[in-house]
């Protein structure tokens, strides 16, 4: 019944993407823009991306671009199946100029549905990551869920005045459960063969030890993503994530400014936030920094 019920649902989704293609490709936008971003291969999955320069194409290229970037739900031989392939750009249709861009608002909105639906489904009838994993494969094939559930952005009639893409380079930060994170060092002492990385790790244990329960921070590396960011003509703005072009219904054109090189040596030297809390290191411990947060006086 599971089977049934998800291969429905990603035989909808499958109709109303090519239905997408179909109406981006007759309708034609007054203006495309697509950056192309060189997907990683499995070998470079697990390394520091220093630099990414993305390939610029405008029109009828720019438009190719998009649908196959709509359309990609799996995997590819050769390419990471941990980091999603991003093609940020715009697809601009003057809604005065243009008759049809209701039907692409409705295909967009049907195409999203599916996707919630599918992901709605699969977390709530299957509570660990290998059952989630097993029905996915038996009802999509090859699907790489990453792509599957990211959705499509379109803006219908809201008035964009501008539409600016940048890099986002962020670390999450967690605030661990202090025991949790000493018994998982005390495990991996115990499991490793290596003395000098286990007194590492015993000198770690001891400094988290002795650190308050609530000021200890452990930061994690988190992939640079595009994103955009939105400005309306009303004064409301805020960024989005951006892995896919956004689709623009509306009347006025916006101020699109496409996506640049990324250089991690210059994204490092931006200036410090004043309000950065001020933090002690006490090690790295399966590559996640461990810190101790100092409390402001």
């Amino acid at each position: 019944m599971d089977n049934v019920i998800l291969k429905q649902h990603y035989t909808d989704l499958c109709e109303q993407l090519n239905r997408l293609q179909f109406l981006i490709t007759e309708l034609e936008p007054q203006h495309a823009v697509v950056a192309h971003i060189q997907p990683l291969t499995k070998s470079q999955e697990h390394e520091p991306l220093n630099t990414i320069e993305p390939s610029i194409h405008t029109g009828k290229r720019a438009v190719e671009l998009a649908t196959q970037a709509y359309q990609d739900l799996h995997t590819i031989v050769g390419f990471s199946q941990k980091s999603a392939r991003r093609m940020p750009g715009v697809l601009w249709f003057d809604t005065s100029k243009t008759s049809g861009t209701e039907e692409i608002a409705n295909c967009v909105h049907a195409i999203n549905t599916a996707k919630l639906a599918i992901k709605d489904y699969v977390v709530s009838h299957f509570s660990t990551a290998s059952e989630r994993f097993e029905i996915l494969k038996q009802a999509c094939p090859g699907v790489m869920t990453v792509h599957l559930y990211r959705l499509i952005r379109c803006y219908q009639n809201e008035d964009l005045r501008s539409v600016r893409f940048t890099w986002l380079q962020q670390q999450a930060l967690v605030y661990p459960d202090k025991a949790k994170l000493l018994n998982r060092i005390n495990l991996a002492i115990e499991q490793s063969s290596s003395p000098s990385y286990s007194n590492t790790m015993a000198t770690l244990l001891e400094l988290v030890s002795a650190v308050a329960p609530g000021a200890i921070r452990i930061r994690r590396p988190v992939k640079v993503q595009p994103v955009a960011n939105i400005t309306k003509y009303n004064g409301a703005a805020g960024p989005v994530t951006a892995p896919l072009p956004i689709i623009i219904l509306q009347d006025k054109q916006p101020v699109i400014k496409i996506i640049g090189e990324f250089n991690a040596e210059m994204a490092s030297q931006r200036k410090k936030r004043s309000d950065a809390l001020e933090v002690n290191l006490l090690g790295i411990f399966q590559g996640e920094t461990i810190e101790q947060v100092i409390p402001r006086n």
